[in-house]
């Protein structure tokens, strides 16, 4: 049997198994077991609270590409301490055929372990989350006293041996620099180009970009305010949420702990700016009234950046253009802009060749052969959701049984509402798959199909119409120095709601 490991660890200063350890011991595990090692996946530094993981999504692509058999870990923990990425994962793997079996939890598919697997997963999440209250407790005591309490430090400053913050008098010119060509009413453009001309860096040693600039425009340190604890950390599922601003009362917000770059009345004038630019409506009619059909789809074949969508007014006439995101928003890239009609004629051109009376009939049977391909595949997976839903509803019985003789916890009832919501969910999937699987689709239905569209598409007039027709057919355009390479696919929307490519 094929097998990989997987091997995580969070923190250097977490006394946990090393990832040595962990390797060493998954490797003798799978020779008592006499499996074959294929692989081996490891996240340093990386919290399982979270599945923004490069080599745990990379090991999930893997079993979805049939690589392997059987995922070995040391411990349930190493794979997730959120029971939803857990649950969803664990699912993957097994619609992957893939089983996943831990060194130091031997767990089969019986009753008995299903619960003893809940009740590892969650005591690994509370261990977690405790954890994480406990750090923060901490942090919340440094920041009381307006110390540095992790991560990178502002443009401008650094932490000294107290972790005090203290001016960078080198940096500190660039954020000055900053604020007064704002406060002068300079774009972000022209700043960035000013601060590239003295040679200024952001303080990772990267080129400043828009969302840096505003980043640090937004920033009270610069006027001596110590804030802590302002942004939310991680949503329900591990996902990150930085965007979102906490209640002012578990804000730690200390006015003049820090020694100030500018003066309050420069930035006061800065965020009044701002406040202006995002709120003008004029300039939000203007954005609002272009309609960029290859949104998405525009990539530069220099450095591989996605191209925006962005307008001009030249001698009082407004026109689009697509534009290279890293020249746009750093200045990195030099590669060429684009002509809104221009680019998207090219890419409506390609489109229309489809449609073209000798290409129709190849474009049928090609639909017709990739849909028997789809009846097929959708036929297997609701054989593999009818077993997975009969396995969930035996839990289900066997936890009920269990409540009957008296044995009503709360950790067997917690257990029993999650087996009924994946039920649930699994019978959602199987009615979907039926009615996929109960079309018939024919020859004449795939005709009069591309027919609709082709008249939908002669409407040039309708934009929103358009645009939609657009990204159906359209995989990917490549903007190069000197060429344009447009990618087209097919995209098959059944009668009754199925769809592939």
């Amino acid at each position: 049997m094929k097998a990989v490991i997987y091997a995580r660890f969070s923190s250097d200063n977490q006394r946990e198994e090393s990832i040595t350890a962990q390797v060493r011991a998954c490797t003798e595990y799978c020779k008592r077991k006499g499996y074959t090692i294929v692989k081996t996946y490891t996240d340093e530094a990386r919290s399982a609270l979270t599945d923004d993981r490069p080599q745990f999504q990379q090991m999930i692509q893997d079993a979805r590409d049939g690589l392997f058999d059987a995922l070995i870990i040391h411990k349930l923990d190493r794979f997730a301490r959120n029971r939803y990425d857990s649950a969803f994962y664990k699912r993957e793997l097994r619609r992957a055929g893939v089983k996943m079996e831990s060194v130091l939890e031997h767990l089969d598919d019986s009753p008995e372990s299903i619960l003893l697997e809940s009740l590892l997963e969650g005591l690994a999440e509370y261990y977690s989350k405790n954890l994480g209250r406990e750090a923060m407790k901490g942090m919340k005591e440094t920041a009381l006293q307006a110390k540095h309490c992790g991560g990178i430090p502002p443009l401008g400053l650094d932490v000294g041996p107290d972790r005090s913050y203290m001016i960078n008098e080198h940096e500190a010119k660039a954020v000055r620099l900053i604020f007064d060509m704002y406060d002068q009413g300079f774009g972000y453009d022209r700043i960035i180009d000013e601060l590239n001309s003295f040679g200024y860096r952001t303080k990772r040693g990267g080129p400043f970009g828009k969302n840096s600039l505003h980043e640090i425009l937004k920033n009270e340190k610069y006027i001596g305010v110590y804030t802590f604890n302002k942004r939310q950390g991680r949503t329900a599922y591990g996902r990150k949420n930085n965007r979102r601003q906490k209640p002012a009362e578990e804000i730690i917000r200390i006015p003049g702990a820090i020694p100030a770059i500018i003066d309050e009345a420069l930035f006061n004038r800065v965020q009044e700016r701002m406040l202006k630019r995002k709120q003008n409506p004029e300039r939000a009619r203007q954005k609002a009234k272009t309609i960029f059909l290859l949104t998405g789809l525009v990539f530069c074949g220099v450095c591989g950046t996605a191209y925006i969508g962005n307008t001009a007014t030249n001698n009082g006439t407004r026109y689009g253009y697509y534009e290279c995101g890293a020249r746009d928003r750093t200045r990195t890239c030099t590669n060429r802009r684009i002509r809104k009609n221009v680019l998207e004629q090219m890419a409506l051109d390609e489109i229309d060749k489809i449609f073209a009376p000798d290409v129709r009939p190849t474009l049928v049977k090609k639909t017709i052969d990739f849909y028997h391909q789809l009846y097929n595949q959708s036929y297997d997976e609701k054989k593999y959701l009818e077993k997975e839903l009969k396995r969930v509803q035996t839990a289900i019985n066997n936890l009920l049984r269990l409540i009957e003789q008296g044995q009503a916890s709360d950790a067997l009832v917690q257990q029993l509402s999650r087996r009924e919501q994946e039920a649930a969910l699994l019978q959602q999937d199987l009615d979907r798959l039926s009615a996929r699987t109960a079309i018939t689709l024919t020859q004449k239905d795939v005709e009069l199909y591309f027919e609709s569209l082709y008249q939908q598409f002669k409407d040039k007039e309708n934009e929103e119409l358009l645009k939609q027709l657009v990204q159906q057919f359209v995989a990917k355009v490549t903007v190069f120095e000197d060429e344009i390479k447009v990618d087209l696919k097919i995209v098959l929307v059944t009668i009754g709601g199925g769809g592939g490519s």
